[in-house]
């Protein structure tokens, strides 16, 4: 099993699509600085979540019955503490990630990156799949 992190189906108004956004700001490129923020919010969910992983695995060693139950708790679980938090980065103002460039602001109104009119961090969504 599997957790995935990324973003529904969807575009704005002009076309372009929410997960093409995704992709070239996790990547950057010529023009855009990397901003991986499906990365950032996963990453930090481990820390937080070291307690909750622990006693998973004394839960698989004491019940392998429940493992395949137990698993999909587990994954849902940081599937959606990763979700919020990379809505929560999005909406407050980027501030884990590089600023907009000053042209940029210009155009947009505000140094808000991966910000335009809230939809991006809406479609924000995980998965769990066996695989």
């Amino acid at each position: 099993m599997q957790v995935r992190l990324g973003v529904l189906p969807g575009s704005y108004e002009s076309g372009e699509t929410f997960s093409d956004v995704m992709a070239y700001n996790h990547l950057g490129t010529e023009t855009i600085p990397p901003r991986p923020v499906l990365r950032i919010a996963a990453e930090k969910m481990i820390p937080a979540n070291s307690k909750r992983i622990k006693a998973f695995l004394h839960n698989l060693i004491v019940n392998p019955r429940e493992s395949g139950r137990l698993e999909t708790v587990l994954l849902t679980s940081l599937g959606q503490q990763s979700a919020a938090e990379a809505k929560r980065i999005i909406n407050n103002n980027g501030g884990d990630l590089q600023h907009n460039a000053p042209a940029t602001v210009e155009k947009k109104g505000m140094d808000h990156p991966l910000f335009v009119d809230g939809e991006l961090s809406k479609h924000v969504s995980y998965e769990v799949v066996n695989e």
